[in-house]
């Protein structure tokens, strides 16, 4: 068996890429052998010695620089306060694609709120992530509780051309450790559906935790799904 010095997954975890898994071969006709078959493959695959992996390469990496004000910088992209007028509209317009709407999503209403409520309410925290000065996404957080040191955590790399290049990794450590060191908090939580185990494992990376799931919690698009809460504490 193949030990390594990364730490084993929360059970909860597990379970979440195992929900995820079923519900997608569910939809490509799976029955009971192709889930026996499936089980025995990846039982195989985790037996099998891997090559070519760095060591605690999923180690999570919580931020160690803390940043007391914005603007805050680093090698690829900026985060500078949200300002008015041209901010608004590369934010409007970032929201608009399948992608961006759940930037603006409450997950205690399951409704979709609009940029009018998000910048209109005073215990939100907006910044403007930037390279080479252009505006290509957007962090936030909301309801940021100043006598709990708590707040949630929404991130998003609006420009189309700029995803997929690490830099809303940069620009969410960048925020993290404003978060850290310029507002104080303690606790920061994030949700994110179940199915999406990407974004999970990328939460992960930066210390988060899975602390639930929220059983058919959202509506969207006419189906329920289920929400997975994560926390980041800190001492």
């Amino acid at each position: 068996m193949p030990s390594d010095s990364r730490p084993p997954p929360a059970l909860m975890t597990v379970e979440v890429a195992a929900r995820s898994f079923y519900r997608e071969a569910l939809g490509y006709g799976f029955q009971l052998a192709d889930f026996a078959h499936f089980a025995s493959t990846l039982l195989g695959m985790a037996m099998t010695p891997r090559t070519g992996e760095a060591p605690g390469a999923e180690q999570a990496q919580p931020p160690a620089e803390r940043h007391e004000s914005l603007p805050v910088a680093g090698p690829h992209v900026t985060i500078r306060p949200f300002g008015d007028g041209g901010d608004r509209e590369h934010l409007e317009r970032w929201v608009s694609d399948a992608e961006g709407r759940f930037f603006l999503l409450s997950t205690t209403s399951g409704r979709r709120q609009d940029v009018e409520h998000l910048l209109a309410n005073p215990a939100n925290r907006i910044g403007m992530v930037t390279a080479n000065e252009r505006p290509i996404g957007c962090v936030a957080y909301l309801e940021h509780r100043v006598d709990q040191h708590r707040a949630e955590l929404r991130k998003l790399i609006g420009q189309h051309d700029m995803r997929g290049r690490g830099l809303g990794r940069e620009a969410t450590m960048l925020w993290l450790g404003y978060g850290l060191g310029g507002l104080g908090l303690k606790k920061i939580y994030l949700t994110t559906l179940v199915t999406d185990v990407r974004n999970i494992r990328i939460n992960e990376r930066f210390g988060f935790r899975v602390e639930g799931i929220l059983r058919n919690e959202v509506l969207i698009d006419g189906e329920y799904h289920d929400v997975l809460r994560m926390g980041l504490w800190t001492t």
